[in-house]
């Protein structure tokens, strides 16, 4: 019986593609909320972290006359990949997110070029800073161009990067995206790991030649072309994680109120007062603001949820709950 094929799965990718065993290797990481590791930086909260926010983001701005600029970190968990193999491509696709806060991506006062450099100190999502952000090397840095409508999405070779950080794994510790101009008003705005909409968080796509099979996870042999054995990650009916409490403050950490919808499809999601009067209804199911369906803010309280999804092996579940909202 000849092995030929080999396809490659773990809880940190969505299902990689079947390739030729010790040939080529594909593997696509599109981490969310539980597995990803991305954060904002902020100049305006220099001591504040923002590991849990939607967006993923460059921007120099100002929030009521004070400058605010961004810059966005993130790293994918490229030890699964041995050592100094030699990657053939390697992208990374970036897409368009209409947040609450930013419309798109703006040119206003200038190009909003962007620089992509690999980080080349330790930091942690849930820790990292403007004022403690972790240090980059403009080697190989690459230069993303300023957008040509609100709304792009990005596909970015990020092959010689990766190949950088499969050769030196002791000084890579992800991307980080900053203005390559850092002056008022220009910004480029994305989808974080974070976003309550799956397919639109970052996805990284690493072809590469092994020496070895892949060092971690869960891997399963296919016989020959066309003979597949299929494996599901996660199981048809996941526990879904859902917050009870936000501050939808503006200050960009907790804004939102949403399930963890990795793996699931989220259908509709209402919210209701101590009254039980609908305060916001959304479908197909959206982040929550704070704010009733006038766009007026609703004020600190307890409220009920009821969110419907449905899960990858097409059950469709009614979660109910109560939330604080606490300004």
């Amino acid at each position: 019986m000849r092995l030929s094929r080999l396809v490659f799965l773990s809880a940190f990718f969505i299902l990689p593609r079947i390739t030729e065993l010790r040939a080529q290797i594909t593997i696509i990481f599109q981490p969310d909320s539980v597995c990803g590791k991305d954060a904002l930086i902020w100049t305006l909260w220099p001591d504040n972290n923002s590991a849990q926010h939607p967006d993923f983001i460059a921007c120099a701005w100002t929030n009521q006359g004070n400058p605010s600029g961004t810059r966005a970190l993130i790293d994918f968990d490229l030890a699964v990949i041995p050592a100094g193999a030699a990657v053939q491509q390697a992208t990374l696709e970036l897409s368009h997110y209409p947040s609450p806060y930013n419309t798109g991506h703006s040119n206003l006062s200038g190009p909003a070029d962007c620089w992509l450099e690999r980080i080349i100190q330790a930091w942690q999502d849930n820790t990292v800073t403007w004022n403690n952000q972790p240090a980059t090397t403009v080697q190989n840095q690459l230069n993303i161009p300023a957008p040509t409508v609100m709304t792009q999405n990005y596909t970015l070779n990020v092959t010689q990067l990766v190949q950088d950080m499969l050769n030196d794994p002791a000084n890579s510790f992800g991307f980080m995206l900053r203005l390559q101009n850092e002056s008022y008003y220009r910004s480029l705005l994305f989808a974080s790991s974070d976003n309550p909409y799956p397919q639109l968080r970052p996805k990284l796509t690493v072809v590469y030649t092994p020496d070895t099979l892949p060092a971690a996870g869960c891997w399963v042999l296919v016989q020959e072309p066309g003979d597949t054995t299929s494996a599901q990650n996660p199981p048809p009916d996941p526990e879904i994680s859902i917050p009870n409490v936000f501050s939808p403050n503006g200050d960009g950490i907790n804004d939102l109120f949403f399930p963890d919808t990795a793996h699931i499809e989220g259908l509709q999601f209402r919210i209701f007062d101590r009254w039980g009067v609908e305060v916001f209804s959304a479908f197909p199911a959206m982040p929550w603001d704070g704010r009733n369906t006038s766009g007026i803010p609703c004020s600190d309280g307890t409220y009920y949820y009821i969110f419907d999804y449905r899960t990858a092996g097409q059950n469709q579940i009614t979660r109910k709950g109560f939330l604080t909202l606490i300004r």
